[in-house]
């Protein structure tokens, strides 16, 4: 029985370690999106048409397609950007209006200012990451327990 709690042990440390480093990743992606929401100027866009996305990930039966939002940035400047992907989370449609930061000295380096796009992969990250340091650990606890009654 011992025996056991070691290798669930040693699988805990594994998830625990590999939670903290996803829970990490998470941080560091907020930080991102943070800093730049923080210095970054706010317009209105319109999407303008989509792009297929064809790299690794893609499938056959699904298709990956980019929305191209058109902005005018602060010196009157047409801009286009490849916003975030069209799939069942974002329902961006042609024609639409929607909210885009930038910064006015890259105003190439643009984002739709959207859950999705700025906060998705923080907050997926610290959940996934946060799951697998909380489930094992109360696993282990709960075996810990139940070896220590009997």
């Amino acid at each position: 029985m011992k025996k056991d709690l070691l290798i669930m042990g040693l699988f805990a440390v594994l998830f625990n370690l590999g939670g903290i480093a996803l829970t990490i990743w998470g941080f560091m992606f907020y930080g991102e999106s943070s800093k730049f929401v923080a210095g970054a100027t706010s317009t209105k866009g319109k999407v303008i048409g989509f792009e297929k996305f064809d790299g690794p990930g893609t499938s056959m039966s699904e298709d990956i397609h980019y929305a191209i939002v058109l902005y005018k940035s602060h010196d009157n400047q047409e801009i286009r950007f490849r916003g975030p992907s069209k799939h069942g989370l974002v329902k961006l449609k042609h024609g639409q209006e929607v909210k885009v930061l930038y910064h006015k000295n890259k105003p190439k380096d643009a984002r739709v200012d959207s859950f999705m796009g700025l906060w998705f992969i923080p907050t997926m990250l610290w959940l996934v990451g946060g799951g697998a340091i909380l489930v094992p650990s109360f696993t282990m606890y709960r075996a810990w327990k139940s070896i220590r009654n009997q």
